[in-house]
This record gives C-alpha cells, structure tokens and sequence, in this order.
C-alpha cells in the first residue's frame, strides 16, 4: 500500500493499521512544535513486515535488533509493531524518535554532532532509565565529557545496552543543559549550521551553555547526583 499523509508518503506491503497512522501523524506534530516549522520536502515512512524488508530497506544501517532509522535522504524507515512485539507506549516512542532524525536531516543535512543528533531524538522518543542508573553506568564504563561525540567514532557497538547507555546520558544532558527547553538545542543548530565546522561548534556551545563540553559535563555529574540524593 501507498498512502499520501500530505507531509509524507506512508509505504507499506500490507495495510497499516488506523493507530499506527494517527501515531506517525502526531510524531510529525510534535516535533514541527520543537522545530518550529515543518519540512516542506515530502518524505517516505517505509513500515517493515519481517526482518528481510527490515534488512532490505534499512540499507546501510541495518542492526538485526534495531527497530527503526532514517537514511540519509530522510527516508523514514521502522518496523511494524507487531513484528517488533512492542506496547502502545514503546511503539509511539520511536515514531517520535525517528520523526525526530527527519526533521533533522531535511533541516540541517548533518549527523554531527552526534550526540545532538541522537539526544534530542531520544528526548523526544526513548526509554527512561533512571537516574542511578545512569550514574551507574557512567561509573561502571568511566565516562566522561568525551562521550559528547562530535561525529560517529564507533562503527560497532558491542549490543543495545551500549547503545542505550549512550543514548539516555546524551538525553539527559539535554535536559540539564536546556532545563527541559528543547528549543534551545534547536537555536543552537540553527546558529551552528550556518557554519558548521569544529571550531564553530565549541565556540557555539561555550555561548550558548556557559562553560566548555568538559566542564559543563563535570557539571552535569553533580547536577545527576543531586537529582539521584533527592530521590532516596
């Protein structure tokens, strides 16, 4: 099936279901909200059905345990949520998330820098661990500020849970440094695309966030044990 959703062409081998439809409708609303305009280029939502249409259509990012993704041409691409086997809630979410990385590519053309790209879309969609489990895993994996990747530095990820960590750290240093304001790491890469290069970007960011990635992050960590204090 082909249907015309007027922002996007919804691409399927067998129909989609009514909710799926009303959910990918609100992803693309929500995030217009973030950004505040919406893409005026039509883009393609591709649901897969089985893992060979996952692996066919997902291309170069295929991950066997991935769910969904955007290629570079802003083609939306996700499993159904019946293959994927996941609730109302965790399906939703990534229909925001990877709404998110459209919005993104037709706007900026960019994936740096990376924890941008993907903190605002898990702001957006993803899962929720908490705040000691967070702290955990930054202690257990000895993270620091250099987690900030500016552009992929790691082509292979050991499993999901690597993934997930990085994720929800890049979330939550969203959070802290916008105060939950979203809006503000959308002004940032409207500034930092006008000129997008290294140099820009750490000027940009001591500007708009007050202190350079290192300091800000060790900020962050004190910001994270507070938040874990008060919730004993």
């Amino acid at each position: 099936m082909k249907k015309d959703l007027n922002f996007a062409w919804l691409i399927s081998s067998i129909n989609v279901p009514e909710k799926t439809e009303k959910w990918i409708r609100e992803a693309f609303e929500k995030n217009k909200k973030i950004f505040g305009r919406a893409p005026s280029k039509r883009f393609k939502v591709v649901i897969c059905n089985s893992e060979k249409e996952w692996k066919d259509e997902s291309k170069y990012y295929y991950l066997p345990f991935g769910s969904g993704t955007v290629l570079r041409d802003a083609t939306f691409v996700v499993k159904e949520q019946k293959f994927l086997k996941r609730t109302d809630k965790d399906y939703k979410n990534i229909l925001d998330h990877e709404m998110n990385h459209v919005f993104f590519a037709l706007f900026y053309g960019t994936t740096k820098p990376l924890w941008i790209l993907e903190g605002l879309a898990e702001y957006m969609g993803g899962y929720s661990k908490s705040t000691k489990e967070i702290l955990e895993g930054i202690k257990q994996r000895k993270i620091n500020h250099n987690i900030l990747e500016y552009r992929y530095l790691q082509r292979n990820f050991s499993n999901k849970e690597v993934i997930r960590l990085n994720y929800e750290i890049w979330k939550k240093f969203i959070e802290f440094i916008t105060d939950n304001n979203p809006k503000l790491i959308v002004d940032f890469m409207n500034s930092f695309t006008k000129h997008p290069t290294k140099r820009n970007y750490d000027k940009l960011f001591l500007e708009f966030f007050g202190q350079n990635q290192e300091n800000k992050f060790k900020t962050f960590i004190l910001w994270l044990n507070n938040a874990n204090s008060s919730h004993k």
